[in-house]
């Protein structure tokens, strides 16, 4: 019997095991670490961006992530603000849409809109923040200055560096337009929701997944 096979299966096994660890934190130490971790956020990048939207509000853009087939937009409660306000939601692929915002927690800055054109969207998955530890990876898409015609989202590689139940701050680089994107885990769940930027545009703050009730829809 060939031991081909099993060799190969191992190998597959240590490198998926090595990958998970660098993704929590563990520093790269070869070229092969960092193209593992390269080809995790390519990945990444493809099933995610097309589940990020730009917003229009009143004279205020900024971003959002889909998060059901039917139409259900999360963003900030400073781009959203009360409910009823007609909104823009603008796909990857430059489409418009009319939305309508539901409303939102302010005090942690999430906002809730509802897609009211007829169709099915792609959409991203909730995850969990609580457990997310310090140097762990993660990934945050948006708009910056708005949505631009034939930009796709640009995609930010940072780690956490607080995670509170009140907010997650990592240094994912944001600017203006960003806020009301998504934060995700190497796993592409969302764990947070860009709110504001810090001191500086490398210590920003993100409303934590688990604290939005407003999202249970």
């Amino acid at each position: 019997i060939s031991a081909g096979p099993l060799a190969a299966q191992e190998t597959k096994t240590q490198e998926s095991n090595r990958l998970e660890k660098l993704l929590s934190g563990e520093p790269p130490e070869t070229i092969q670490d960092l193209r593992a971790m390269q080809e995790r956020f390519r990945s990444l990048a493809t099933k995610l961006v097309p589940c990020t939207v730009g917003l229009r509000v009143g004279g205020a853009q900024g971003s959002g992530m889909i998060i059901s087939e039917d139409g259900y937009v999360l963003t900030a409660g400073h781009v959203s603000g009360q409910a009823g306000r007609t909104v823009t939601v603008i796909l990857h692929n430059g489409k418009q849409l009319k939305g309508k915002t539901l409303g939102g927690d302010f005090e942690l800055d999430a906002g809730l809109i509802k897609i009211e054109d007829k169709g099915e969207w792609s959409y991203a998955e909730m995850g969990k923040s609580k457990d997310l530890g310090r140097g762990q990876w993660c990934v945050s898409i948006g708009h910056p200055g708005g949505y631009q015609p034939g930009r796709s989202a640009p995609v930010r590689v940072g780690r956490i560096l607080d995670n509170r139940p009140n907010g997650i701050r990592t240094d994912c680089v944001l600017v203006g337009g960003d806020s009301g994107g998504p934060l995700f885990d190497t796993e592409g769940m969302i764990i947070g929701i860009n709110s504001r930027i810090g001191s500086t545009i490398r210590s920003n703050l993100h409303a934590p997944i688990d604290a939005l009730s407003l999202i249970h829809i």
